[in-house]
């Protein structure tokens, strides 16, 4: 009687696929952070830990003797590879690990999805297709080697790990540290006492100062609008902004401007709430929805008299962007599917039209809204500039390409809008949503010191506000609509203390960073970065105490503790309603 004789077979496709992902994904990152080849034996290193737990697997399933498991195992392994290849596509495009725990809230957005594919994304694709079958006998030979390569790759993620530089351990794939934290039970968060909201509310909270003019207002929001990129702010040989930089000459120009979150979201919540997008005690980590309830400087706004809009070339409902401005109660809000030319017109990145449009829709919008007399408020964001880069026009799809188109179109609607009159009686504030989504160079670092990822630029143009002048006063995003009133005082402080919110993200199915704050200081124009975690109702200063901690934690807590009595309050008014 013959017995069947088992033949041990290695996953050698999936595990190459693996191994050279982290060195491709680890020499681009190392290369766009204009660094050495130490950096990038430490970006490898720092996915050691995922590598050798994907060769751990790989033998287990060539020396497992039970059909069964060995499919298991494969299975295994064919999920992890695509996991760390989502992964690495998201980080390389964004800047920022895959929402691998949200990924139904993007599965309705297939558009914007595909607009970041490109013949990269494909070919990686179509590699790890092939890998899934390429296998080999599992010789004695190879296990040892597999066996030698487990502990090498081992090795050299411990010691990544052990000494990599505090700005490279985000880009991880798994880290042992956070592993365990992720597994700890969570502390509950304690939130504000009636006490504290109490307290905190009658506080005096500074109120909206708009120009005692009521002139007409455009809030040009650039996508991904970089204080790096302009030699005129960074110092630095940049040629990307070179059309901004001869616009400033028209205006007022703030060099120390500081966005408050990494991401468009965040931004948006802070130039039209009118404040940080801090999180607070028992609010959900989906931004628009938390901050919709919220007052906003927009409804203060629309008290003194002025017709508001939001206007936009992208699609209204991505992650709950049209939720958000109803919330905050715009008089209107547009997007590409409300204006039918830009509703056919081709699609070029965030599956959105082209900025030209969008300036042809923004001027006669203008137009129409100055022939009402009534003062307005027009919000404008732009989308072309979002990564990845692709030219509008059929042109280069390179930054320095799509920048330029990008700002001779910009430079096109401010002289259009000048020729139309509009300054007379309005003003146009351009900067931009967030800092680019590429990783910190060297010199952004000595430009900005500890803030460099916090910084946009702000022009400011119109009659009454001084051209080709540059302001140094620190000033966020949140304070822009609520201070511009004080902007023509120059000896008024307007931000003297920025605040800058991480953005969230969830490993091991736990939201992490939620409450990781910093805050900046004028004293050096904001290059020591103070960082603090928001426990609850309690505030652990994570390093140094600057001077400033009472005054920061008061403004913290006050704005936050209001914010969880609102969210309260209208949970409360859902449940009752029958």
């Amino acid at each position: 009687m013959k017995t069947r004789q088992y033949k041990n077979t290695f996953p050698l496709g999936l595990v190459l696929f693996g191994l050279v992902l982290a060195i491709y994904k680890a020499t681009f990152r190392a290369a766009e952070m204009g660094a050495d080849w130490s950096v990038v034996f430490t970006l490898a290193g720092l996915d050691g830990f995922y590598i050798a737990l994907f060769l751990m697997i790989g033998i287990l399933h060539g020396v497992a003797r039970v059909s069964v498991l060995r499919v298991m195992l494969w299975l295994l392994l064919v999920f992890m590879a695509f996991i760390y290849l989502v992964d690495s596509f998201v980080l390389l495009a964004l800047d920022e690990h895959a929402p691998l725990f949200e990924i139904g809230r993007y599965a309705p957005e297939l558009g914007v999805v595909l607009s970041f594919f490109d013949i990269k994304a494909y070919t990686a694709i179509l590699l790890f297709l092939v890998s899934m079958f390429v296998v080999r006998r599992l010789t004695s030979g190879l296990k040892k080697a597999s066996v030698v390569l487990l502990v090498i790759v081992f090795s050299f993620g411990s010691l990544a790990a052990a000494y990599a530089p505090q700005p490279l351990v985000r880009y991880a794939m798994l880290s042992p540290v956070g592993l365990l934290e992720g597994i700890k039970p969570q502390t509950p968060v304690s939130s504000y006492s009636t006490e504290q909201i109490d307290f905190y509310v009658s506080l005096e909270v500074e109120s909206t100062i708009i120009p005692a003019t009521k002139p007409d207002i455009i809030l040009l929001v650039v996508e991904s609008l970089s204080s790096i990129n302009s030699k005129k702010i960074s110092g630095r040989v940049v040629n990307l902004l070179t059309g901004f930089d001869e616009l400033t000459e028209q205006g007022l120009l703030f060099p120390n401007f500081f966005a408050n979150h990494q991401a468009s979201e965040g931004g948006i919540i802070a130039l039209l709430g009118g404040y940080p997008p801090m999180h607070f005690p028992t609010a959900s980590p989906y931004m628009f929805d938390e901050f919709a309830i919220q007052p906003s400087v927009i409804a203060d706004y629309r008290k003194q008299g002025y017709f508001t809009e939001f206007l936009t070339n992208s699609d209204l409902t991505f992650i709950g962007l049209n939720h958000y401005l109803d919330g905050l109660g715009f008089d209107r809000s547009r997007g590409r599917d409300d204006v039918a030319i830009m509703r056919v017109a081709p699609r070029v990145v965030q599956d959105a039209p082209s900025d030209a449009l969008l300036y042809d829709e923004a001027l006669e919008t203008v137009r129409q809204l100055s022939a009402t007399h009534q003062p307005f408020l027009l919000a404008i964001a732009t989308t072309s500039t979002h990564l990845p880069y692709r030219h509008p026009e059929g042109g280069p799809d390179t930054p320095q390409a799509v920048w330029q188109w990008s700002l001779q179109e910009l430079t096109a609607f401010y002289q259009q809008l000048s020729a139309d009159g509009y300054f007379e009686h309005g003003i146009l504030l351009i900067t931009g949503d967030h800092r680019q989504m590429r990783p910190l160079s060297e010199n952004e670092t000595l430009s900005f010191g500890g803030s460099a990822r916090a910084r946009v630029p702000l022009l400011v143009i119109g009659n009454g506000y001084p051209a080709g002048v540059i302001d140094e006063r620190l000033f966020q995003q949140s304070d822009l609509l609520r201070m511009l009133g004080r902007i023509q005082l120059p000896a008024t402080r307007l931000s003297p203390q920025p605040i800058w919110v991480e953005r969230y993200n969830r490993k091991f199915g736990r939201i992490e960073l939620i409450d990781n704050l910093s805050v900046f200081d004028e004293a050096d124009l904001g290059r020591h970065e103070y960082a603090l975690k928001v426990v609850g109702d309690r505030i652990e200063w994570l390093g140094e105490k600057p001077a400033f901690a009472r005054r920061a934690e008061i403004r913290i807590h006050t704005q936050r503790s209001l914010h969880q009595r609102i969210r309260t309050s209208t949970r409360e008014q859902v449940i009752q309603k029958p």
